[in-house]
């Protein structure tokens, strides 16, 4: 824009004279500036040319060189905006495959543990997540092998059913040669920290529910990060509106219920683990995409 060139014009209500910003071939474009003109707390008008087509915005003629300033620096920023917008949408974390066959995996290896149980109850004494095995008689196995345990029928159904969704889920964020075994990892490192908790009591517990939360831990925390880098700007309770929202989910499902051996520690302690899972598998998918 020339900015010597103000080209006055009386308004076609009488008032005081206005001068012309631009000319414009399309509306679109016209009310655009228009509103970053009215944004300047300053009258405009959008004049349609009768011959030729197309629309004259008018505004000011004292407060056309700030005006044609402003535009300038908009124009800037949105063609830097439509420049990097194909980076950016890049690098949003891609959506994987749900896991289908890995969860599928997963639930018959639950229900074959559980029949090898009853078959040979033996089985749960050397296997379970043990305060007193792990610590005093070294049987490091025990924070893992419990997650394929289970009391009964009941039991094993709500976590072959919160270990399905919130797997399946977890593996389209992250992939399921990702996801699967963190949630181990975290699910074990959550019975672990539990006996460490509970020592020297002689705490027992067995159940993938630590692995359930685990993976609500994980959806969390990777959330977080998501939510942390592509919007700087958003208020604290939004960018936090994962893990509130995983915490929300833990104390409804993994809350203690009278007459029932809820082990809440272990819930809680497996959803951590899977928060810092999460949010370091965030960091590292961010990194890998941002080189």
């Amino acid at each position: 824009m020339d900015a010597s060139d103000t080209n006055e014009h009386p308004p076609a209500d009488g008032g005081e004279p206005v001068a012309d910003v631009d000319s414009y071939t399309g509306l679109h474009e016209a009310q655009e500036h228009a509103l970053v003109i009215l944004a300047m707390k300053q009258p405009c008008w959008v004049v349609e040319e009768t011959a030729g087509g197309g629309y004259v915005l008018r505004a000011d003629p004292d407060a056309l060189p700030v005006i044609r300033l402003e535009i300038d620096a908009y124009d800037a920023e949105q063609r830097q905006d439509r420049s990097a917008g194909p980076a950016r949408t890049s690098a949003e974390p891609p959506l994987h495959p749900a896991g289908v066959a890995v969860a599928l995996a997963w639930s018959l290896l639950l229900v074959a543990m559980f029949i090898w149980q009853q078959r040979a109850p033996s089985l749960t004494k050397v296997a379970v997540s043990s305060s007193t095995g792990l610590i005093d008689d070294g049987d490091w196995w025990r924070p893992f092998t419990a997650l394929f345990l289970h009391a009964d029928a009941a039991h094993l159904a709500g976590n072959l059913f919160g270990g399905v969704v919130f797997g399946m889920l977890a593996s389209r964020l992250m992939g399921a040669a990702r996801a699967w075994p963190l949630i181990l990892l975290s699910g074990t490192l959550g019975n672990a920290s539990t006996s460490w908790l509970t020592h020297p009591a002689a705490f027992t517990s067995m159940g993938a529910s630590t692995a359930v939360f685990a993976a609500l831990g994980l959806l969390s925390g990777s959330g977080f990060v998501s939510l942390l880098r592509i919007g700087a700007r958003m208020p604290l309770l939004r960018l936090t509106a994962p893990v509130v929202g995983g915490v929300v989910l833990l104390g409804l499902m993994g809350g203690y219920a009278p007459g029932t051996n809820t082990d809440v520690l272990g819930h809680v302690a497996g959803f951590a683990c899977g928060l810092v899972g999460g949010v370091l598998c965030g960091m590292r998918t961010h990194a890998d995409r941002t080189h």
